[in-house]
């Protein structure tokens, strides 16, 4: 646990983000910083969909109800986005332990074997969906990497301004584990 903890430090302090940490939670709580302006607010609905990922599971908009669902937007070709997997894979951990959370990904690459290659040769086994039509459909604001948020209710949150990866993630294991 302590190196899922600095790995969440790490990639939220990594991209420039000023907060003040406290330790709470097997998660880092970050506080606000004073300019910062996103919630979890969630308001658009997902649009239907059915695609299958890397490893032949079927997913479908109506999967993503009834968790909340972590969708990171990536390429292999994307140095950002590179750097953040190592974060997510320990998230995707952790939330298979999770009843209420998941994690599901668009890689928007055009050839699915160089995505595969790249899982593989990292050692990443979070659920990858390669279509970068679908992707565009579903997240048209994006840009990469981006990260998004859908709520229980089959609704996405606004797009993060302010917010870091790694303050995204803290953000779903509050939201998770809130009673």
């Amino acid at each position: 646990m302590p190196r899922l903890v600095s790995l969440l430090f790490v990639a939220s302090t990594l991209f420039a983000q000023r907060a003040v940490i406290e330790r709470e939670s097997p998660f880092q709580i970050v506080r606000p910083a004073p300019n910062d302006t996103d919630v979890l607010a969630f308001r658009s609905t997902v649009a239907d969909f059915e695609a299958r990922d890397l490893g032949g599971l079927s997913w479908r908009s109506v999967d993503l109800r009834g968790k909340l669902t972590v969708v990171q937007i990536w390429g292999t070709f994307c140095l950002p986005c590179r750097k953040e997997h190592p974060a997510l894979q320990d998230f995707f951990n952790q939330a298979r332990s999770m009843n209420n959370v998941q994690v599901l990904t668009f890689s928007v690459d055009s050839d699915p074997g160089r995505v595969r290659s790249y899982m593989k040769d990292k050692g990443y086994t979070f659920p990858v969906i390669v279509d970068k039509d679908l992707e565009a459909r579903l997240f048209p604001e994006g840009g990469l990497p981006e990260t998004w948020v859908i709520g229980p209710d089959g609704r996405r949150a606004d797009p993060f301004k302010s917010w870091t990866f790694g303050r995204v993630l803290l953000e779903v294991e509050k939201l998770a584990t809130a009673k």
